[in-house]
Order: C-alpha cells, then sequence, then structure tokens
C-alpha cells in the first residue's frame, strides 16, 4: 500500500518537472535563436513481488505473484538543435546562421555561445551583444568602426569596402554544449570552426518550438499528472480505511 502511494508521488515529481519545460518552451516561442528543451521519463526497476507460503514441514517458500513498478524519474534532458525559421529586419547588425554553427560571444565568466545574432555596435565602435557582451572573430573582438558594415554569408566582415575580420563560428558535437541562461551556452569543449553553414545579414532567426506541438503536450502532461493524482488519493483513502475501520467492533 505504501508502495503505491510512492509510486504514484514519483510520477507527479517528474510529471511537474516536465510541465516547468513545457511552460519555459512556451514562454521562449518568440525568443530569437532559442532552442527547445525537452525532458523524457524512464521507469525505476520494477520489483518482483513474491508471496511467502507454508509448507507441510514448516519450512517457508516463496513464491512469486508479479511484477511491481516502483514509479518513474527523469531520464533525460537537453535541447533541441534545429533551425528555427528565418525573419527579415533589415538591421545591418541583426545576423542569422543557416546551418551548423553558433556565434562566440566574449562574457565576464568566459567565452559562451549562441544563435542569437541580434547584435549592435557599442560606444566603442565594437559589435557587441544586447547584454552588452563582446562578440567574436577569429581574430578576437570585431570592431566595426566605420560607416558601411557588410557581412558575406561566410561571416567574413567588411567596414567600408575593407576586410576587418570573419566572425567566429563554433560547432559541437552532441553533449558539449549545455544551456547557460540569458539564450547562451556553455561548452566542456572549445568546438571546431564551422564550414557547414551560411550568414544571413539583415535577418533573425526565431525560436525552433512549435507552440501547437507544445500545448498538446502540456494538455496531455496534464492529465497524466491527475491521472497519478487520483491513484494516489485512492492509495490514501484505502489506507485510512483500513487503519480506523478494519478491526472495529460493533
Amino acid at each position: 500500500m505504501i508502495r503505491g502511494l510512492y509510486t504514484a508521488a514519483t510520477g507527479m515529481l517528474a510529471l511537474m518537472n516536465k510541465q516547468d519545460v513545457i511552460a519555459n518552451n512556451l514562454a521562449n516561442v518568440n525568443t530569437t535563436g532559442f532552442k527547445k528543451d525537452y525532458v523524457s521519463l524512464t521507469s525505476f526497476p520494477e520489483a518482483l513481488v513474491y508471496a511467502q507460503g507454508r509448507q507441510a514441514d514448516a519450512s517457508y517458500m516463496k513464491m512469486p505473484i508479479g511484477w511491481l513498478s516502483s514509479g518513474v524519474g527523469i531520464a533525460n534532458t537537453g535541447f533541441i538543435d534545429s533551425g528555427g525559421t528565418l525573419r527579415q529586419t533589415g538591421g545591418t547588425f541583426d545576423l542569422a546562421i543557416t546551418g551548423d554553427g553558433f556565434f562566440a560571444i566574449q562574457t565576464p565568466a568566459g567565452e559562451r555561445y549562441t544563435r542569437d545574432g541580434s547584435f549592435t555596435k557599442d560606444s566603442l565602435g565594437r559589435l557587441v551583444n544586447q547584454d552588452g557582451n563582446l562578440v567574436l572573430g577569429e581574430n578576437g573582438v570585431v570592431n566595426v568602426r566605420g560607416n558601411d558594415v557588410s557581412i558575406d554569408g561566410s561571416g567574413k566582415i567588411y567596414v567600408d569596402g575593407n576586410y576587418v575580420d570573419t566572425l567566429k563560428i563554433r560547432r559541437f558535437s552532441n553533449g558539449e554544449l549545455e544551456k547557460n541562461g540569458n539564450n547562451m551556452f556553455i561548452a566542456n569543449s572549445s568546438g571546431q570552426r564551422s564550414t557547414d553553414f551560411t550568414i544571413k545579414q539583415g535577418y533573425l532567426e526565431g525560436s525552433n518550438v512549435d507552440a501547437t506541438a507544445e500545448m498538446v503536450d502540456m494538455g496531455t502532461t496534464i492529465r497524466s499528472f491527475e491521472a497519478n493524482q487520483r491513484v494516489l488519493q485512492a492509495q490514501d483513502d484505502t489506507l485510512g480505511r483500513a487503519v480506523n475501520e478494519v478491526g472495529k467492533v460493533g
């Protein structure tokens, strides 16, 4: 009986975590360059339940009566690294990557990576993101002082017709990137120089979250949570009757 309470409770806790992930995805459906998060559930190892019987010679024997689930938990979490829809803005410093790769950003905490290319120019003429962190080129900080800034498909930057630098675009294998907040990623390696990409100046990459699919998943998760809730209530009611009514006289 008590095991049944724990089984239902673990299901509810896991589904609450999944619901938080779905809610975060929906909250970022319009966030530039956002990558959808996911969470998968797994069952704990099942336990074979035995009944203890007594033989004629007074010795005990175990008889298997079936398998009992021990509940569920979080198996894997991560993000879906697929491209979002491009939106044309016409902004000189709005950049989008089509293909494989991430922009490299210098932050006070170290180098980070992002697909959010909504950049601007600071008071010193440097290319920065919306938080004021420096955008990196292959030669370091990108200086865009000048009147005419153009960036071609390979990431080469020209200011007033003169080549300045090439955007530092890095690609990573599965498991090398982890979300680090502010729409950026931290890597456990330096990555590799990406070649399979195209830079689109005057465009921004949208979120890869499908709002309709997320709403459907949210409805399914809520129904599963409610089912576990009903199981938990039924177990609690049965336990209460066993404690308060079994053995009552009169």
